[in-house]
């Protein structure tokens, strides 16, 4: 170290020989070690620190975390699942009443051959026609989730949009369920009717 970080003093048995003069020392200092010395300086507080400095901060915070996660949970738990794809088929399941009636209506998008996953060693050059049966298990459910009704609609898919009805009569149904079965693959949606 170089003598000019020293300060001189004459040796006394209360003071102590030799120190540092902080002067010449902040000046070699990191800037962070500088700002701490400046009295001007005031240390920034993180987010967090910032949102949990008080207890009723804290407790505000924690409120809003498991605000947002019952409200996330809820949402996933029973949301209805009305929309999904089999095979690279959009399917869609759509519930209303009318006239007393609970009536659904499944759709099953178009879809370009070469786009789906039914004939999976298809060639661009061969010119196929796609034919699968689709099978549709319609089933209606009471509020209490009782079973009231099921109905069994099959159909050819040929790639071309098409489209399922059924109905329930007694006008009880609260929520309908429709199993898509195409090939090995099942596809379930659900839709609560309004």
């Amino acid at each position: 170290m170089s003598d000019d970080l020293f300060e001189q003093r004459e040796s006394s048995p209360q003071i102590p020989f030799t120190r540092y003069k902080r002067e010449e020392r902040l000046k070699n200092a990191s800037e962070k070690v500088r700002q701490l010395h400046n009295p001007d300086f005031i240390k920034r507080k993180g987010l967090i620190k910032s949102l949990t400095a008080t207890r009723g901060l804290k407790f505000i915070f924690f409120a809003i975390i498991i605000f947002a996660a019952v409200n996330f949970t809820v949402f996933f738990l029973t949301a209805d699942r009305n929309k999904g794809k089999i095979y690279g088929i959009k399917c869609e399941l759509q519930s209303f009443i009318h006239n007393g009636k609970a009536l659904a209506n499944l759709k099953l998008g178009s879809v370009k051959i070469e786009n789906t996953s039914l004939l999976p060693n298809l060639k661009q050059s061969e010119n196929i026609e796609l034919k699968e049966t689709v099978k549709i298990q319609f089933t209606f459910f009471d509020k209490n989730e009782n079973k009231i009704k099921s109905f069994l609609p099959e159909g050819i898919y040929t790639g071309a949009e098409l489209r399922f009805f059924a109905e329930d009569e007694t006008g009880t149904a609260k929520k309908i369920r429709a199993d898509i079965l195409i090939k090995d693959k099942i596809l379930s949606l659900t839709k609560t009717i309004n």
